[in-house]
């Protein structure tokens, strides 16, 4: 199905940002995306936080440009409720859930994406490439290549329950009449089961590109570094769960290893994805110093950190001579330590 041109009351693209006490990675996502002066997106924050420092950092920029607006939550959601607040909130014909963690790479990303989808004739979704960025060892890597996720996406989409070969929720690019948004009884599968749920409704047309969204690990405070240790706990209760969600049981089964046909497959996936990991390994040696300068420099061209003689926060200012500074030039964000939800 083909996607009009957009109208003044409803944007092309909804940009959506769950926000929870770290301004700092608001605000990396939102003034690159305000400095390309736009008028067919919409910016959406929904603040979860238990302090104002996203709220101090975001207030001004809402005032001065009419495409961002921001919510503070009260009560507050939590993370996956908080998700599906945005998506009810959007009005674009495309919505993209970005975690205030993550980034694109391009510094005009709005235009870059909305060309592509463009040029692939509006597709039903748009699958993003992803760069996972490991913080504390400042190294970053390619996920997986398209082919490997446009072949499970298209045969074996159950696979995602196993292994998350399409990424975070930000590399999803959607029409919100397609996407029923994420359950809230699921924590560490919540993302591929709403993957799964859009694949399998109906026959979907998908384009995976090249545009690319890095995305942090190894935070302190991340709910995936939180949960590290009961991850296997937490997996097999939702797989129970989704067992009763989506049967037939035989396909559980075999996920989980618990019947003899199961655990025979999982040994043979074993070494398979070995294989795959080796030769991913072997790609992301060739690309590391180039894809970690270009992420690296991306971070570093817009904040700078500034010594706060023993303060227990983080203090940002803009570097002078970005595209962006003029948006922020005069201004410092404070951030209270980070925790992702």
């Amino acid at each position: 199905m083909s996607v009009k041109a957009p109208s003044e009351l409803q944007p092309m693209l909804s940009i959506l940002i769950p926000a929870y006490n770290y301004a700092f990675g608001v605000r990396r996502i939102v003034v690159p995306l305000l400095s390309e002066g736009r008028s067919d997106i919409e910016i959406l924050i929904h603040d979860d936080s238990s302090d104002n420092g996203v709220e101090v950092a975001i207030r001004k920029l809402a005032g001065s440009h009419t495409c961002l607006r921001y919510v503070r939550n009260s009560p507050v959601l939590g993370a996956v409720l908080n998700w599906n607040s945005l998506l009810q909130s959007a009005r674009g014909r495309y919505v993209i859930l970005i975690h205030h963690d993550d980034f694109p790479l391009s510094e005009t990303f709005a235009s870059d994406l909305l060309g592509e989808l463009e040029r692939n004739n509006w597709p039903d979704a748009l699958i993003l490439s992803c760069l996972t960025y490991d913080v504390a060892r400042k190294r970053v890597k390619l996920c997986v290549c398209n082919l490997l996720r446009l072949f499970i996406e298209r045969y074996l989409p159950a696979y995602l329950f196993r292994r998350n070969v399409i990424g975070p929720p930000s590399v999803l690019v959607v029409r919100p009449d397609l996407f029923e948004g994420y359950d809230p009884a699921l924590k560490w599968l919540v993302d591929v089961e709403a993957y799964f749920r859009f694949l399998t409704a109906q026959t979907r047309r998908l384009v995976f590109s090249r545009l690319m969204m890095v995305s942090s690990t190894g935070l302190p405070n991340a709910i995936s570094t939180t949960i590290r240790d009961s991850v296997r706990e937490i997996a097999d209760a939702e797989l129970a769960y989704l067992e009763t969600k989506y049967p037939p049981r035989s396909c559980w089964a075999q996920l989980r290893g618990t019947s003899h046909w199961g655990k025979s497959m999982l040994m043979l996936e074993w070494p398979l994805w070995a294989a795959v990991k080796i030769v991913s390994a072997i790609c992301n040696a060739l690309l590391t110093f180039a894809s970690l300068t270009t992420a690296v420099a991306y971070r570093d061209n817009y904040f700078e950190p500034i010594a706060q003689n023993g303060d227990t926060g983080e203090k940002y200012q803009f570097i002078q001579g970005s595209k962006v500074s003029a948006l922020a030039q005069t201004e410092t964000v404070e951030t209270q330590p980070f925790d992702k939800r």
